[in-house]
């Protein structure tokens, strides 16, 4: 099913002239819905500190079915490198959050699937930042896996971004909280996946927080589609600090 990709962006330009970093932003929601503070806010946060952004409202497998979601990302990527939007854009990153970072991390490691055309040859971010995202599936129960794969169980491997690191992935910026069931130990098993290949990853585990905490900052940006619920959204100080970590990171690359 083709995607008209430019309808499915939320621009948020940097207020700063010049060439500047860009970043791809994909908010978490389960693969059901695009959670707003994970979206619009960290994309607003993003163009505060310099960089553009761009949200991106990816489609869902129930939408079209794999490898759709990723190659729509895929267009995403080459839409924000090839300046349709008007601003002048350098190295270009991804932020991922939870499902979003699923959908990040497979295009962040140049992911192929078994079910891409022949010859697929995608583009790969320069960075990413991954905030309690989803990298090994092995490490989630069957129901959510068999809801992310449209039943496809047997792929859980390949449908794992951890899989696919390799010495040509970018520098990867990971974090999470200690109580977070599913973002603890897929964060942990990233960090392992890109010192075993080589990769640039700096990780940060914060001892409060939970799961879709997001800038951890308490605000919400929106409510979710009736039918979907998000996480207390709290201002949580100490967790909230991971942006200036990030931001000097970003400086650093």
């Amino acid at each position: 099913m083709p995607f008209e990709i430019a309808a499915r962006i939320d621009v948020v330009p940097a207020p700063v002239a010049g060439p500047r970093p860009a970043v791809l932003v994909f908010p978490g929601g389960a693969y059901r819905f695009h959670a707003p503070h994970e979206g619009a806010g960290v994309a607003h946060w993003f163009a505060s500190i310099g960089v553009h952004a761009f949200t991106f409202r990816y489609p869902f497998p129930s939408e079209t079915d794999w490898p759709g979601p990723l190659v729509a990302a895929r267009q995403a990527l080459d839409w924000v490198r090839g300046g349709e939007h008007g601003l002048d854009v350098g190295k270009v990153g991804v932020f991922g959050a939870s499902a979003g970072g699923h959908l990040a991390g497979l295009l962040a490691t140049g992911a192929v699937l078994s079910l891409d055309a022949p010859g697929t040859s995608p583009p790969r971010p320069e960075f990413s930042v991954l905030a309690y995202s989803v990298a090994d599936l092995k490490l989630l129960p069957d129901a959510p896996v068999e809801a992310m794969t449209n039943g496809r169980l047997h792929l859980r491997d390949e449908f794992s971004p951890v899989t696919h690191i390799s010495p040509g992935t970018g520098p990867v910026f990971a974090w999470c909280t200690l109580n977070d069931p599913p973002g603890l130990p897929n964060t942990l098993e990233l960090v392992r996946a890109c010192a075993a290949a080589g990769v640039s990853c700096e990780i940060h585990v914060f001892p409060e927080g939970y799961h879709g905490i997001g800038l951890a900052d308490g605000v919400s940006w929106g409510e979710a589609p009736e039918g979907e619920r998000m996480p207390p959204l709290v201002s949580i100080p100490h967790t909230a600090g991971w942006t200036d970590l990030c931001e000097r990171w970003l400086r650093q690359l």
